[in-house]
């Protein structure tokens, strides 16, 4: 497991022990709370205040920033406040609970993510060593390195290499076409005609080429 992967269970863990409690707290909170309406009022460019009666019938206000990415408050609007029985002036307008699920819940795509890449990269590794252990070993010859335009990344084409082998047993001819490699080829081969081939000698259609260092998307 290398560096970068460690680096992000660790991220991982932290989501998601920040969206527990971030859960927990609210949780809490709304154990010692009331849930009322408010209606937003004196509403400006910046700011905004948040107008509800608790339950001792005292009318409260609660002043407020508008969010720069989040929801823009209007005179007008209605929204659910959630104010402190022993401090009723003190107050929220948001579900902490919904976020905290959140959180978690991404935190954990992003840990099932890292698992896959971990779990694929194993498989990798095990079909490497297999074939290097067992196969027969070949050299493709490169015949064409050129760009991919008929696929776009954030505004970026892949390269390709278009390479061909023979099966030294059959004499049959082989082609492939090494696609996604996001860097020059010609700089990550240093110089090389041609790619190591590892071929089932039971089955030469089956095999694999040893392109890790073409960058971890090439196939």
């Amino acid at each position: 497991m290398n560096t970068g992967t460690k680096i992000l269970f660790v991220i991982c863990a932290i989501i998601i022990a920040a969206g527990v409690a971030i859960y927990v707290e609210a949780s809490a909170y709304q154990k010692k709370s009331k849930i009322t309406q408010g209606t937003v009022v004196n509403n400006s460019m910046s700011r905004y205040e948040i107008k509800y009666t608790s339950d001792d019938g005292i009318e409260r206000f609660s002043k407020r920033t508008h969010s720069s990415k989040g929801r823009k408050y209007r005179d007008g609007d209605i929204v659910k406040v959630f104010y402190l029985i022993d401090n009723p002036d003190k107050c929220r307008i948001s579900d902490g609970k919904k976020g905290g699920m959140k959180t978690v819940f991404w935190g954990f795509v992003l840990l099932s993510f890292n698992i896959f890449m971990v779990y694929t990269n194993m498989k990798r590794a095990k079909t490497s060593n297999s074939f290097k252990t067992t196969g027969r070993k070949v050299e493709a010859q490169i015949l064409k390195i050129d760009i991919d335009m008929e696929t776009t990344v954030l505004n970026r084409h892949p390269y390709y290499i278009f390479c061909k082998w023979v099966d030294p047993m059959s004499g049959r001819e082989y082609l492939h076409t090494i696609k996604y490699i996001w860097d020059e080829p010609k700089t990550l081969l240093a110089g090389r005609n041609t790619i190591d081939v590892y071929i089932d000698r039971n089955d030469p259609e089956k095999y694999f080429m040893d392109i890790e260092f073409l960058g971890p998307a090439a196939k």
